[in-house]
């Protein structure tokens, strides 16, 4: 019979080249890579890469919030039939917003007044965004305004 080991058999594993260099920290770096980070970080004023990323972050989460605020007004304008409505509504990161909701004869109005001076100043630069995405979901026109009453 053959013994059998207990232990598990030790395998010898590969170096890596990367594992001989020597990593100097005053090593100079070459202009290519110096060109390619100030492009991607460097805060210049023809768009770089890092002010793209973040307008296409900013612009997906705006997008993001506009999906909010329109899934919370929505099935409450469909379900009321008194009117004028009022309605307060709370969203992550944006705090609280009241709706002031009037039926009209072709659409409808809607004032918005935000708690936070930064959410009312989000709200005035997604105005159009959130009209249409209300005026799709309802299939009427809506008219939305922001009302500048935020606390200092």
């Amino acid at each position: 019979m053959t013994s059998i080991s207990a232990n598990t058999p030790e395998r010898h594993r590969r170096r890596d080249s990367r594992e001989d260099r020597v990593h100097e920290v005053g090593a100079p770096v070459p202009w290519e890579q110096r060109q390619l980070f100030t492009r991607l970080f460097g805060d210049d004023e023809q768009g770089s890469g890092r002010s793209a990323s973040q307008a296409g972050t900013k612009a997906s989460g705006d997008l993001a919030m506009v999906e909010a605020l329109t899934e919370q007004l929505v099935p409450r304008l469909q379900s009321v039939s008194t009117w004028p409505l009022t309605v307060a509504m709370y969203l992550p990161r944006l705090g609280r917003i009241n709706a002031r909701i009037r039926r009209e004869r072709v659409g409808w109005n809607i004032e918005l007044e935000a708690q936070q001076k930064a959410t009312t100043s989000w709200l005035c630069g997604v105005r159009h965004q959130c009209e249409h995405r209300l005026a799709a979901s309802l299939a009427l026109p809506v008219e939305l305004c922001v009302a500048n009453s935020a606390p200092a």
